[in-house]
């Protein structure tokens, strides 16, 4: 059917902003306004409006359901109360990346799925500075190319800093790929002189741009709204203007379907966990489309089972013990659990980017992550010369391939369904739906692995997968206790084995 010309037709899980004019005395970003849609079914939505300058306020909607909507502003500022927009059309989703809001997936509770049922595997990647990549140029091609690469590799998770100023490892500008401080600041003023009672417009709308084009690759941005060791000037805490930065931020992007919210990147330098509450239960009393919540390694806040009653997955650092980990927070609470930090890739090219004791070769790093998923938890890429303020995605780093692999190998099992199954295994962790589905990671020779469970073991299927260059080799398997020697082609090279029914 046509749509009237007054109609406003939005795919479902998009956003459209709903723009408003006002003139106002004093501060424009301590106006309040809402928006408060009514959808089918008798659905209602109430969700914040943000300042945007030049005397434009937005409100910015993602329906959920397909049908008709419609709107009613409230404000304190009569230009931008008791305005209507009666005819809100939403129309099925088209595009094959956007899923709606990431959720734990009841059923499976280590696991995530999307609003609209589509499985996820989070397959991470850290890249704190990518909003601040080439700001002043319009083009901002080296941000785009990141993001690129990082889809083409199957990454769909990105963590983020709302911001962060500099690098005390490389302060200023240490190379011609350095991003920090950024060119454009996030409040009005400077970090020396900051006005924190005005956010600066034009900083989120490039936010805006770096959202959109993660969003068009199907990556979820994993935003941390705050980073304590970058060196910026925030704003005082438990004051009116840390509240009206939070405010800002939920307000501005709540509706971008990929989105998950994250106190701090390494919360634990927070040491007020009330103050830290206190600001997660804001963002969540905002968020009417209740993204996801997690606080980046906080463990004694994580756990207190009254603290992190609003934390909804593990968000952890973890540089040893990195399956041990894995298992230790999912024993504790059935949630998804994330090792965002259990190393560093060498970069490519030696950048004077950051050191530590934890960086090691490809290799290695891809070792560790294999321990992470075999645990049944999810990682995050880190490489060194993208994961700060230093952002240099080319020539591409070579452990990028091999955790696309990683993914393709996890994913084409019921992954969501197998749980840690060591004691099926010895010679290395083991991942079971036992009866259906084995995996299990071998660094060393030889694998000694019971089958006794297999359902028709005479129509099973088993092949060894070479993780460092993603050749298969095929294997033979029955039921019963075996021991399965790995392909001698593999050399040193760790391999994945893999039965299934």
């Amino acid at each position: 059917a046509a749509v009237a010309a007054n109609a406003v037709e939005i795919q479902q899980y998009h956003s459209h902003d709903f723009t408003f004019h006002a003139r106002v005395d004093g501060n424009p970003f301590d106006v309040e306004l809402y928006g408060y849609f009514t959808g089918p079914d008798g659905v209602r939505l109430r969700v914040p409006g943000f300042y945007d300058g030049d005397g434009a306020w937005k409100i910015r909607f993602s329906p959920t359901r397909v049908g008709q909507w419609s709107m009613r502003t409230a404000s304190p500022v009569p230009a931008l109360d008791g305005k209507t927009v009666p005819d809100i059309r939403c129309v099925p989703n088209r595009h094959p990346n956007i899923h709606g809001a990431l959720r734990v997936d009841a059923a499976h509770p280590h696991h995530f799925v999307y609003e609209d049922g589509t499985r996820y595997f989070l397959l991470g990647y850290e890249a704190d500075w990518l909003w601040a990549v080439e700001m002043n140029d319009p083009q901002r091609r080296s941000m785009k190319r990141l993001i690129d690469l990082m889809a083409s590799r199957g990454f769909n998770h990105v963590l983020v800093n709302v911001y962060a100023h500099d690098t005390p490892w490389a302060p200023g500008k240490s190379c011609p790929w350095d991003y920090g401080p950024p060119e454009v600041y996030a409040w009005e003023g400077s970090n020396d002189k900051p006005d924190h009672s005005r956010l600066n417009v034009r900083f989120f709308q490039l936010y805006d741009g770096m959202m959109e084009a993660l969003r068009e690759k199907g990556i979820v941005a994993h935003i941390m709204f705050k980073v304590y060791n970058k060196r910026v000037t925030w704003p005082a805490k438990w004051s009116a203007d840390e509240e009206k930065y939070f405010r800002y931020v939920v307000a501005r992007y709540q509706a971008f379907s990929n989105v998950v919210w994250d106190f701090s990147k390494e919360s634990y330098n927070e040491k007020d966990d009330l103050l830290q509450s206190h600001l997660l239960d804001l963002v969540r009393s905002l968020d009417a489309y209740r993204h996801l919540t997690t606080a980046h390694d906080d463990d004694s806040y994580e756990w207190d089972p009254q603290l992190s009653r609003n934390i909804d997955f593990r968000t952890d650092q973890q540089h040893s013990d990195f399956g041990a980990m894995i298992l230790f927070d999912r024993r504790r609470r059935a949630y998804p659990v994330v090792n965002a930090e259990f190393g560093y890739e060498y970069g490519v090219e030696r950048l004077p980017t950051h050191t530590n004791p934890s960086q090691s070769d490809w290799q290695e790093f891809l070792r560790r992550a294999w321990h992470v998923y075999l645990a049944g938890g999810y990682g995050v890429y880190y490489y060194n010369n993208t994961a700060w303020d230093v952002v240099k995605p080319d020539p591409e780093p070579p452990g990028m391939k091999r955790f696309q692999w990683l993914r393709e190998a996890l994913e084409s099992l019921p992954y969501w369904r197998m749980e840690p199954s060591n004691h099926l295994a010895v010679g290395g962790p083991c991942l079971a739906l036992e009866g259906e589905a084995y995996a299990c990671y071998v660094e060393g020779g030889r694998i000694t692995l019971n089958l006794t469970q297999l359902d028709r073991p005479e129509s099973a299927r088993a092949e060894w997968f070479h993780t460092w260059d993603g050749t298969r080799v095929p294997a033979s398997v029955r039921g019963g206790v075996l021991q399965l020697r790995k392909p001698e082609a593999f050399g040193k090279a760790p391999g994945l084995l893999v039965v299934r029914q």
